[in-house]
């Protein structure tokens, strides 16, 4: 009885969490067939290889049973060129012209409730075809030429992951003689598909790559090891065209994830990656889709456990990216005309600040989740002012501290009154989220956000720059003239001298004085011309105690951090506090 299982992680790549995951679904297929139908197989991370536990384990008599019922976990793909008649004889396989209908409904723009079902695993689909059907199809007749032998296969197979390291040199030789008596002419290495092994793209296989060349490829994968990684694909990776949207199918990019696994079942990600592949239909940028990928998949992953028959699990799960799943192994492919190449290997992780531990905190986590999807959608990528925000959220989603945060609420105040002015929407995130946020990074700097001095400095930095933009705006719309100035800059001012203690608290108090003069000034104006004040056009003054407050917070946390604080929280939103709130919130909506 086979009950564990090893992958060795010998590309650091996703082409070994591939293995694993095509593994799973072997393993998850013989199962059922032995009456465990819905097992949840654990892909452990190990550190250098990913350890399997079947549970009951599979029996040797199972196996045999692939005499009369050969096990295929995925089916070849009938194309123009691979016709029907062409194809092995009762191999099991998707017709291409399905899709193709698929889509020309789409095209014609088709009622939704006469639109054919969209075809399961789409995105996977359209990146083997026509990129790697050659290479795909080839594993697949592999696989239906030797099933009349298919439990010799499947022991080989499970011999090779049964222990670590895996013995990869005798499992060829043995496929050889096996292969040999057999008659079946299937070698036993073969091309690495770049869809699979980001690693071994065109001319990379080459001791010294000086060219592309997809000719002539060394053969250096175990064909069964290539064929697990084919399957695994299917159940751990989501691939998306990413560019311009005026760009061709044909001339855009590709960027693909792949899970990385901590400690996730194998049917809990089945239904996760089901989930998720729904919810991200609508990224077409390629770091737009890293920052929504990190975040609709975290979210999916709470509401998933968050259901009533997976509660009790939750109290286990304390910081997802350490105890479920990491993030995402993520590969760039850049488009060459005829064929593409592997541009950057990189890794997406899931927030760090995200922490499980009651059903009460997936609620207020999905708030945050929610709001910052709702931050990141307005960003156009072809600008080069939303690109850098958008690399700064990425950086902060994927993190586990501030730092990328600041970075982001530094640059945001420009961009924000920017589009402002021009009439244009933009979103900001609330005062509750950060303050929720602050609590979950690093709690250690609530008391700088609970000061009654840090709150009325930040609520002066909000009036002289968002509230005053957006009621000189309206009342010049009415005809009227709302009495403060709007101080542009403000934020990128106090950016720049963070880090210095006296220059950051000189240009502090020098706004504040005009601030305090400013509002000062105003008043007096209508006591005496007897004029009624708006409410919404009334400022409270600051304290000289609200001054002592943040001269004591700089002194216990430095410049830098309450500088930091105080610019994200100015230029937050307070939620349904006031009438630009309510603006703000209507905007958004809609």
């Amino acid at each position: 009885m086979y009950t564990d299982f090893y992958v060795d992680k010998t590309s650091q790549t996703f082409a070994d969490t591939l293995v694993a995951f095509g593994l799973a679904r072997v393993l998850a297929d013989l199962l059922e067939r032995q009456g465990a139908r819905g097992q949840n197989i654990p892909i452990r991370d190990n550190g250098p290889y990913y350890h399997l536990i079947c549970e009951p384990g599979v029996e040797f008599e199972t196996l045999e049973e692939l005499y009369s019922i050969p096990l295929c976990p995925i089916r070849a793909i009938s194309t123009d060129y691979y016709s029907e008649d062409k194809l092995p004889e009762s191999i099991p396989f998707i017709k291409w012209s399905d899709i193709s209908l698929y889509f020309q409904a789409l095209k014609q723009k088709t009622s939704p409730e006469n639109l054919p079902a969209r075809p399961p695993h789409l995105d996977i689909l359209l990146a083997i075809n026509p990129a790697a059907i050659q290479g795909y199809n080839g594993l697949l007749f592999d696989w239906w030429t030797v099933r009349e032998s298919q439990p010799e296969v499947m022991f080989l197979l499970l011999n090779l992951y049964a222990a670590t390291p895996n013995k990869i040199e005798p499992a060829v030789a043995e496929w050889k003689q096996l292969s040999r008596v057999k008659g079946w002419k299937v070698e036993p290495l073969t091309t690495g598909q770049q869809l699979y092994n980001p690693d071994q793209g065109m001319g990379q296989n080459h001791p010294k790559a000086n060219k592309l060349n997809d000719r002539d490829k060394p053969k250096v994968n175990f064909w069964l090891t290539e064929w697990l990684r084919a399957v695994g694909f299917y159940e751990a990776a989501i691939t998306q065209l990413v560019g311009d949207e005026k760009k061709k199918a044909s001339e855009k990019d590709r960027k693909t994830l792949v899970v990385a696994s901590r400690n996730i079942g194998f049917a809990d990600n089945q239904v996760v990656m089901n989930r998720f592949r729904e919810a991200m239909s609508d990224a077409r940028t390629s770091i737009l889709f890293d920052v929504l990928a990190a975040i609709r998949y975290t979210r999916t992953l709470l509401l998933y456990f968050n259901e009533s028959d997976r509660k009790v699990r939750l109290q286990r799960l304390g910081k997802i990216k350490k105890t479920l799943v990491a993030g995402f192994y993520t590969v760039f492919y850049k488009n060459l005309g005829r064929a593409s190449s592997t541009m950057n290997i990189a890794f997406i992780a899931l927030p760090g600040w995200i922490e499980i531990n009651s059903a009460e905190e997936v609620s207020l986590y999905r708030g945050l989740l929610d709001e910052l999807e709702t931050l990141t959608r307005q960003f156009d990528e072809s600008h080069s002012d939303a690109f850098n925000l958008l690399q700064h959220l990425r950086d902060f989603v994927s993190g586990d501290n501030l730092d990328a945060f600041f970075r982001f609420t530094n640059a945001f105040p420009a961009y924000y009154m920017g589009m402002k002015q021009r009439g244009k929407y933009a979103y900001s995130l609330s005062t509750s989220f950060i303050e929720r946020l602050v609590m979950s990074t690093d709690e250690r700097l609530s008391p700088i956000l609970e000061s009654e001095g840090f709150q009325n400095i930040a609520y002066a930095i909000r009036q002289s720059t968002v509230i005053a933009q957006y009621w000189t705006q309206e009342d010049k719309k009415r005809g009227g003239r709302y009495p403060y100035d709007i101080r542009y800059g403000l934020g990128q001012e106090l950016s720049r001298r963070a880090r210095n203690k006296k220059e950051f608290l000189a240009d502090l108090t020098g706004f504040l004085q005009k601030y305090s003069a400013e509002t000062a000034q105003v008043e007096e104006l209508m006591r005496k011309r007897d004029m009624s004040f708006p409410f919404s056009h009334q400022r409270k003054q600051i304290k000289t105690s609200d001054i002592d407050d943040i001269m004591r917070l700089i002194d216990e946390f430095g410049s830098e951090t309450v500088a930091n604080l105080l610019i994200a929280y100015g230029y937050a939103r307070m939620p349904r506090e006031d009438a630009f709130d309510n603006e703000t919130e209507q905007e958004s909506n809609q």
